[in-house]
């Protein structure tokens, strides 16, 4: 019975954290005062075999109601027509600009490389770090710039709408941010350094570009996997300013098609997001399965032998309902669809499975596979290798 009052708890005090996070979680701000005149803005889209999502995102890109604006696409060595969709509508447009991406060097990541080169490039004051995936508001861009101005942020992310257009989508992705909302306190990001609390989300890294620059740029996380993450420490480590926004209505992103995108995606980044440290890896595994899986597996061993106490009924009957209601929360304030809470346990059982995936690839020496591409580590140095 101690048990279950301990895991009944738990789910309470998640529950406090998500609700205080939702009032905290400020949505981009669509109106106010912009700079006179308006800065420069470097919008910087590292692109690898993505043909079938770049059109669209420049297409939304090229619609942003903010005046002073050019556009980086850096084509990173694409098998497919990525480098000539880019090119046909920057020959329309000359906002827009192609760069070809030089050959990896030894002990860089794909992206962080394809990055670092368009920063480098970049002409603006401000520097949009955003993916290939992405589908941008109008309001976007000025939107970024005014959170910033508000907020007086050297980085702000966002979370996006995540675009589900299959069952394992549903399942999967939700976890980018109902993990966050319930292990992360919000309130903490810019009160403490300690490198555990603070998180960026790729698809929208806006910083101001001196600071990016003092703190190293993409070449100071050249071998990091979750190289967004650890942008975010090192903006908490030079005393820098991080803005967390909603940007539900601001940015929609396909993140993986498909159960098998969503596997190797998640298995990519999920260990190295902690560091390859199975120690707070496995704390937060057992704890998601203790709150989120365990009740139904007590539920349903109590209503099939006719346990109808306290212990095998009552208790997991009540923590499911909580757990049902932060999901719920964080489904309506994220917009994703009603009937995907009812997947919640399943999402956990998945992030459980995901993760321990990662560490296998880290640890059997598979590497973290990516867009054709491994990556291990020899003696402490990124090694990247092709893989079919």
């Amino acid at each position: 019975m101690l048990y279950q009052v301990i895991i009944t708890l738990l789910l309470l005090g998640i529950l406090a954290n998500v609700l205080n996070n939702l009032r905290l979680l400020r949505r981009m701000p669509r109106h106010g005062p912009l700079p006179d005149p308006p800065p420069l803005l470097s919008v910087l889209i590292p692109a690898r075999n993505e043909e079938r999502n770049i059109g669209r995102c420049l297409e939304s890109l090229l619609r942003q109601d903010y005046p002073c604006l050019e556009i980086l696409v850096l084509d990173d060595e694409s098998s497919d027509q990525t480098a000539d969709v880019v090119a046909k509508l920057a020959a329309e447009h000359p906002q827009i600009r192609l760069l070809r991406g030089q050959l990896l060097p030894p002990g860089w990541h794909g992206k962080t490389y394809a990055c670092q080169q368009l920063a480098q490039a970049a002409r603006g004051e401000w520097l949009l770090f955003t993916d290939a995936d992405t589908v941008h508001a109008p309001h976007a861009v000025s939107s970024a710039l005014r959170a910033a101005l508000e907020t007086r942020a050297d980085l702000v992310s966002l979370f996006p709408r995540a675009v589900m257009g299959t069952f394992w989508e549903a399942v999967a992705l939700p976890m980018i941010t109902v993990g966050p909302m319930c292990y992360l306190p919000l309130g903490l990001i810019n009160r403490t350094r300690h490198p555990l609390v603070t998180l960026a989300i790729g698809p929208f890294m806006f910083f101001r570009r001196d600071f990016y620059w003092r703190i190293g740029g993409h070449e100071a996380v050249k071998q990091d996997i979750a190289e967004d993450v650890f942008l975010a420490r090192l903006v908490k480590r030079n005393g820098g300013r991080l803005a967390l926004m909603d940007g539900t209505r601001t940015v929609s992103v396909r993140f993986y098609r498909g159960l098998n995108e969503a596997w190797r995606g998640f298995s990519k980044s999920s260990f190295p997001a902690f560091d390859y440290d199975l120690r707070p890896l496995l704390g937060l595994l057992l704890v998601n399965l203790a709150v989120f899986v365990a009740p139904l597996g007590f539920l349903l061993m109590g209503l099939r032998h006719g346990w109808p106490d306290p212990f095998w009924v009552g208790f997991p009957l009540l923590q499911l309902t909580i757990g049902l209601l932060i999901r719920y929360l964080i489904s309506q304030r994220f917009e994703h669809e009603w009937w995907t809470v009812l997947l919640h346990p399943l999402m956990a059982v998945f992030g459980v499975l995901v993760a321990l995936n990662s560490v296998r690839w880290a640890r059997s020496g598979l590497g973290m596979a990516w867009k054709g591409r491994s990556y291990h580590f020899d003696d402490g140095q990124l090694v990247c290798r092709a893989r079919g």
